[in-house]
């Protein structure tokens, strides 16, 4: 398979943006905004505060791991950006560099899904059944162009959106 260069061009830019607004929110986040959130990935669910103070403690466990994770990720979507603008870069360069940027991003990934998993056994039925509607536990309204996958909500209409 043949990756034009302006293709290229657009996933190392989308993945240096996700790096960067990951970053920017903080270690996991940022404080009531972790994996599923103490805050608006749980919002709607009506937890308990015995529910609350879990998912807290979930949340903290994990806190050291989604930063150290994020910051490694964004590091490495730096790196592979500022390859990108080199044009003395070869390809070779570029796909380790795209290689480690994905692993990274697969690690914090992980982790998130890790909170997650321990979330869910918390949660009554009928709280499972909001918090799996929403994609990695975004929260009963959902979170990147309302569950139409990557690509959509960032600025951009989905296809069935009014221009």
């Amino acid at each position: 398979m043949t990756l034009h260069p302006l293709r290229f061009a657009a996933l190392a830019m989308a993945l240096l943006a996700i790096g960067t607004a990951l970053s920017a929110q903080g270690p996991g986040f940022g404080p009531g905004h972790g994996p599923m959130g103490e805050g608006r990935g749980l919002r709607g669910l009506n937890l308990s505060e015995t529910q609350q103070a879990q998912v807290k403690a979930i949340h903290e466990k994990h806190q050291t791991a989604f930063k150290a994770k994020g910051e490694t990720a964004q590091a490495a979507h730096k790196a592979l950006f500022e390859a990108m603008q080199n044009t003395a870069t070869d390809a070779a360069t570029l796909k380790g560099l795209h290689d480690k940027a994905s692993a990274a991003q697969f690690d914090l990934l992980l982790e998130h899904r890790a909170a997650r998993l321990e979330i869910l056994p918390l949660l009554t039925a009928e709280q499972k059944a909001k918090f799996e509607k929403a994609p990695m536990g975004m929260g009963p309204h959902g979170g990147r162009g309302r569950g139409r996958g990557p690509g959509f909500g960032a600025g951009r209409p989905a296809p069935d959106a009014p221009q």
